[in-house]
C-alpha cells in the first residue's frame, strides 16, 4: 500500500518504520509543520493512518474524506465527535477504523475481560477497579483504554453502574467503579484490571513494552479496510481475520 501518515511523533515514526518491512510504502507525512498537502500527493495514498492530536481527528476525516480516501484513527480523546465522523464517512462512502487501542494484545485483553466479568457478575464478594499507567506526555486521562476497559466492565458485572474518574473524596459508592491514571516517565502504557474479595486477588494486566503492537494493529486495520465503506471498530478488523 501507499501510505500517507497523519501525526509524525513517536507513534507516526514507529508506524512509519514497520510499513516498510512489510512491503508498504509512505507517500506522505502530514504533522504541525505541514502547512499544506497537494492533492497529487494525497491521490498517491491508499489510505491515511492518524496518529495526532484529537482535537485534529474531525477536520482531518473531513480532509481525506475529500480526497476519497480510508483512513484508519488511531488517535483517542475524541470519541464526543464520533457522530461527526460517521455522517462525513456515510456521505462520502469511505471506510474508517477507530479503535481506543490498535495493540492486539489488548484487543485479547478485551476479550478476556468480558468472560472475567461475565463470572464475577454472580460472585458479589469480588470487587473490581481499574488502574492505567501512561508516559508524563499523554494528553487524555483515563486512557481511551481504560473507558474501554471499563465500559465492558459495566455490560458485565451489572452492581458496577457509574465511573469514577477523579480522586475519591471519602468513601466510593458500591455502584462506582474507580479507574486510578498516574502519568509519568516514559511508560508506552500498563493496563491493570483487579477483582479482589477477602479471599484473594485476581489481575489482568497488560504492559506495553513498545509501540511495535500498536503500529502493527493500525497497519492490519489499514489493509483491512481497502475497499471496505462505512465506520468500522478494531473487533471488526479482528472478526475477519479470525473467520
Amino acid at each position: 500500500m501507499n501510505i500517507a501518515l497523519i501525526g509524525y511523533g513517536r507513534m507516526g515514526k514507529e508506524v512509519e518504520r514497520l510499513a516498510r518491512e512489510r512491503g508498504h510504502r509512505v507517500v506522505a507525512c502530514v504533522d504541525s509543520k505541514t502547512s499544506s498537502l497537494s492533492p497529487e500527493i494525497a491521490r498517491e495514498a491508499d489510505v491515511a493512518i492518524h496518529f495526532a492530536v484529537p482535537s485534529s481527528v474531525v477536520g482531518h476525516v473531513e480532509q481525506w474524506a475529500g480526497f476519497g480516501k480510508d483512513i484508519v484513527v488511531g488517535t483517542t480523546g475524541w470519541s464526543a465527535e464520533l457522530g461527526k465522523v460517521q455522517a462525513i464517512v456515510g456521505a462520502v462512502k469511505i471506510g474508517l477504523v477507530h479503535a481506543s487501542n490498535f495493540s492486539l494484545g489488548v484487543n485479547i485483553l478485551f476479550n478476556l475481560l468480558t468472560h472475567a466479568g461475565t463470572l464475577v457478575n454472580k460472585l458479589d464478594e469480588y470487587d473490581v477497579f481499574l488502574h492505567e499507567i501512561h508516559h508524563k506526555d499523554k494528553i487524555d486521562s483515563p486512557s481511551g483504554t481504560a473507558l474501554t476497559l471499563a465500559g465492558i466492565l459495566l455490560n458485565t458485572v451489572k452492581r458496577k453502574r457509574e465511573i469514577l474518574s477523579d480522586a475519591p473524596k471519602g468513601k466510593i459508592k458500591p455502584e462506582q467503579l474507580h479507574i486510578a491514571s498516574t502519568r509519568g516517565g516514559a511508560v508506552v502504557g500498563t493496563h491493570r484490571v483487579t477483582f479482589d474479595s477477602v479471599a484473594d486477588t485476581i489481575e489482568i494486566t497488560h504492559t506495553a513494552k513498545n509501540r511495535t503492537g500498536f503500529a502493527l494493529g493500525a497497519l492490519l486495520a489499514a489493509e483491512w479496510v481497502r475497499g471496505k465503506h462505512g465506520l468500522f471498530t478494531m473487533e471488526d478488523v479482528l472478526e475477519d481475520i479470525r473467520k
